[in-house]
């Protein structure tokens, strides 16, 4: 099973959440677990951020980014995809559903691929 970690935005949190449900270990179809960031450390600075990040990305097969309205500017995503990248990690985009704000500024010339909001199409690429 592949350790899938998850970058969203907080104030997406109960939608993102969701996801846990297409997990295997939730009689779901994807074959991963999903990992979160789920202390806001912004207060303690960058080095706090980017130690979140880094502890919870450790061990990760794949990154997976939530693209809603909300998060195309946020520097938490920025940081992500530069420690996702950095590690080699393959990055899928999944668009949260009722959604249609821009895919984030740090992923718009990476390598990438994408889905809708939906389990199988998601464990076809995980």
């Amino acid at each position: 099973m592949k350790k899938v970690f998850v970058s969203h935005v907080f104030n997406d949190r109960e939608i993102t959440h969701s996801i846990k449900g297409m997990s295997v270990e939730n009689s779901g179809v994807v074959n991963g677990r999903f990992v979160f960031v789920q202390n806001d450390v912004s207060i303690d600075g960058s080095a706090a951020i980017d130690r979140e990040i880094r502890n919870v990305m450790s061990g990760c097969n794949v990154a997976l980014f939530l693209v809603g309205n909300n998060n195309h500017n946020s520097p938490w995503i920025e940081r992500e995809v530069d420690l996702a990248t950095s590690k080699g990690l393959p990055i899928i985009i999944m668009r949260l559903p009722n959604t249609n704000g821009g895919v984030p500024n740090a992923l718009k010339y990476k390598r990438y691929q994408e889905c809708s909001w939906s389990a199988n199409k998601l464990a076809a690429l995980i």
